[in-house]
């Protein structure tokens, strides 16, 4: 019996072109999951915690925008940071070892600051197991530690690979953080070395020497993570915003403002907007004195104690400027 042939002809058989195959989704996570698993390893099932997925997700962004090379370098640099900070008993506190290798990386010039924010950011975000999203936690500890967020491999690739498709697609993006801000850890709070007492760098000085007008410095934790300043009357008015003007004098950033200082009125405060979201306020109780190293409020000017750190050669905000760093300055 003559055997019957196929009817059913390829694309090339019939003249016509092949289409040129596309990348699928499927070899793009396939990239993703093997980048992760040199930090993490190959088991699915095996535990990891959001700083090992955070260090991982961190070089998967070295990778996705420095290429092989900018990878290696960070993976060198993040291997030398483990091994300074490793304690005793051999434990490497591994988001405080990112976080140096991606600061840096920065200096080094691999990436820019805006980069390197970017790149922290993101990966923050990407990293979250449980529903504490302003802190990474590791998996040290017992059943009953609230400072364990743990997941199988498998399940924070999936999650964490979600999310990073979604930010660079555009279709979101995550809070902005800065890379120099001190670790969250266990519940700390989200303002980079946040002191319970005077604040070290902060300056109001009413009268600057280069134009006659307030000129707000920041202290040199806050570098970096400002958003704006603004101030505002003891009773909640808008009054002025300032107007950024370089960083100087110890690393602070400057603001200056429309007026002299003794034009706003006493009790004025000086709100520093953060691009975390987070806000720190200083109430300057004579606003035509010079003010420096005071406790934030924390926007309550009723009940804060800011009188400790007022200056009290009210006359010298422009001439005095040998108790502070911004001797030299040209402010």
């Amino acid at each position: 019996m003559e055997s019957v042939k196929s009817t059913s002809q390829t694309t090339s058989q019939q003249g016509v072109a092949a289409p040129t195959p596309t990348p699928s989704a499927s070899s793009g996570n396939a990239e993703f999951d093997k980048t992760l698993k040199v930090v993490l390893g190959e088991d699915p099932a095996k535990k990891v915690s959001e700083e090992d997925l955070f260090s991982a997700l961190v070089l998967e962004r070295f990778q996705k925008t420095k290429g092989a090379d900018g990878a290696a370098k960070f993976k060198e640099l993040v291997a030398a940071k483990s091994n300074d900070m490793r304690k005793a008993d051999g434990y490497v506190p591994v988001e405080d070892a990112t976080k140096a290798a991606i600061i840096e990386a920065r200096q080094s010039g691999l990436v820019s600051k805006e980069e390197a924010d970017n790149i922290y950011s993101q990966a923050f975000a990407a990293a979250q197991l449980d529903d504490n999203k302003g802190a990474l936690f590791d998996g040290r500890g017992d059943a009953n530690d609230a400072t364990i967020a743990v997941a199988s491999m498998e399940q924070a690739l999936i999650s964490s690979r979600g999310l990073l498709e979604k930010f660079d697609a555009g279709s979101e993006a995550p809070t902005l953080r800065s890379v120099d801000e001190a670790s969250n850890g266990k519940g700390a709070v989200l303002i980079p070395g946040a002191p319970t007492g005077a604040d070290q760098g902060f300056l109001y000085k009413p009268t600057s020497e280069s134009d006659g007008k307030l000129v707000v410095l920041l202290p040199s934790r806050l570098s970096g993570l400002v958003a704006g300043v603004q101030l505002f009357d003891p009773a909640g008015k808008l009054l002025d915003a300032g107007r950024y003007s370089g960083v100087g004098n110890g690393g602070r950033e400057h603001f200056r403002f429309s007026q002299s200082g003794g034009s706003y009125p006493d009790g004025v405060k000086v709100e520093v907007s953060l691009k975390t979201g987070e806000k720190v306020s200083y109430v300057i109780n004579d606003s035509s004195s010079r003010t420096e190293n005071i406790a934030p409020s924390n926007g309550d000017t009723g009940s804060s104690d800011t009188g400790s750190g007022q200056s009290s050669d009210s006359g010298s905000s422009s001439s005095d400027s040998s108790t502070s760093q911004d001797n030299n300055s040209g402010l």
